[in-house]
């Protein structure tokens, strides 16, 4: 399908009165949606403690009147606009999923503080603005009466963020995948296309030897002086600038004092890539470097996978990410396209069509000072209300 014809479809949906009413009323319900992201932002939720804020999500998803609303077991706040009218399309399910978890410890201070234009706290911007935006679309397309031809699954999911491994999304598509044609994950800024996922794995590495006295047992091999010579052989690992790939060792711990050889040590390596092969290439050497630095510690040492984000792309050329192009060209909103690593990581590496697009803007995400625009608010709404008409094929019969 070429621009114009996307196009085209776009300035018909914005031709439609019902459309036209669902724009106006995003500009007067913005106050609506600051209320629901301190709602949502002041309800802690640390890696893999999702359990109240997905209580509240689901809530707050029946005040609505979705249906079938749930937490499951993964803990997903789950909510259905079921197809409806005379021309509606069963097991071509549009997934949309805005992940409900942060990166900060239980017991931050999750306060909202609102500055002006501002909401500043800790998950303010990633993102738990994006949930309570993406549930105000939601309500939008309730209230309004529209009939679509797709049923549209909403989700505030679990486990996007670090160790969490994409744990939510991965039990939503092995739920819903049979039925789902596209995925429209909600993160990050308006204007955002990101229709590659970096994969990504992540290894936890522990070394074992006897240890001992400093003094008295000099000699005795140390898991920590191992753990180094695994470290300074992984940082010798050369890999390819295109497709982009990287490593790190993120964390690193052992040992019980300074006068002690080290018993045990351990740390967190970090992998990523573009392409799944070069990913594989590069786990690949990182083993060797581990065993070659065990092998010269004279220790032993056990792996274990903590991190496991599938690989997987569309063209930009392809038909979600030009609607998603049309829709903010129609918008005046521009566009950034990008690889970055999301919910949309799951279904991509499924081969089912997905695109991670925003829905507001801010900064300082993972920080304590993470905010999020108000302003932002409704042009980001209007950009997902008309993406979400456009992969459904409203009114194109």
């Amino acid at each position: 399908m070429t621009n114009n014809t996307m196009d085209a479809k776009v300035q018909a949906l914005l031709a439609l009165p019902e459309v036209r009413a669902a724009m106006q009323r995003i500009d007067s319900m913005i106050e609506a949606v600051v209320a629901d992201t301190i709602r949502i932002t002041e309800v802690e939720a640390p890696p893999f403690m999702e359990d109240e804020r997905a209580a509240l999500v689901a809530e707050m998803m029946r005040s609505i009147g979705l249906d079938g609303v749930h937490v499951d077991a993964a803990k997903n706040a789950v909510g259905i606009l079921p197809a409806a009218g005379e021309h509606a399309r069963q097991g071509e399910a549009l997934l949309l999923a805005a992940h409900i978890d942060t990166v900060f410890p239980a017991g931050t201070d999750v306060k909202v503080r609102r500055e002006g234009d501002i909401l500043r706290a800790p998950g303010a911007g990633d993102n738990s603005s994006s949930v309570a935006a993406m549930l105000g679309v939601a309500r939008l397309l309730l209230e309004g009466g529209f009939e679509l031809p797709r049923e549209v699954i909403f989700s505030g999911d679990a486990g996007e963020e670090g160790l969490g491994d994409l744990s939510g999304m991965k039990a939503l598509m092995k739920t819903y995948g049979q039925r789902v044609r596209h995925v429209l994950p909600v993160d990050g800024g308006v204007g955002a296309v990101i229709h590659a996922g970096v994969g990504s794995r992540r290894l936890r590495v522990t070394t074992h030897s006897p240890g001992g006295h400093s003094y008295g047992a000099f000699g005795v091999p140390s898991a920590i002086h191992a753990l180094g010579r695994m470290i300074a052989g992984i940082a010798d690992i050369e890999v390819p600038k295109r497709p982009k790939t990287t490593y790190t060792v993120g964390v690193i711990g052992g040992g019980t004092s300074v006068n002690t050889i080290a018993g045990e040590a351990h740390m967190l390596v970090d992998m990523r890539s573009e392409s799944a092969d070069e990913l594989a290439r590069l786990e690949h050497k990182v083993r060797r470097a581990i065993d070659d630095g065990a092998k010269r510690g004279e220790v032993t040492y056990d792996i274990e996978v903590v991190g496991d984000r599938p690989a997987g792309s569309i063209p930009l050329e392809s038909e979600l990410p030009q609607m998603i192009l049309a829709v903010n060209r129609a918008l005046g909103i521009a566009s950034y396209a990008e690889a970055s690593s999301t919910d949309a990581n799951v279904p991509l590496g499924m081969g089912i069509p997905a695109v991670t697009i925003g829905i507001k803007s801010g900064g300082d995400a993972h920080r304590a000072t993470d905010y999020v625009e108000i302003s932002s608010f409704a042009p980001g709404m209007k950009a997902v209300l008309l993406s979400i008409l456009m992969a459904v094929g409203y009114k194109d019969n």
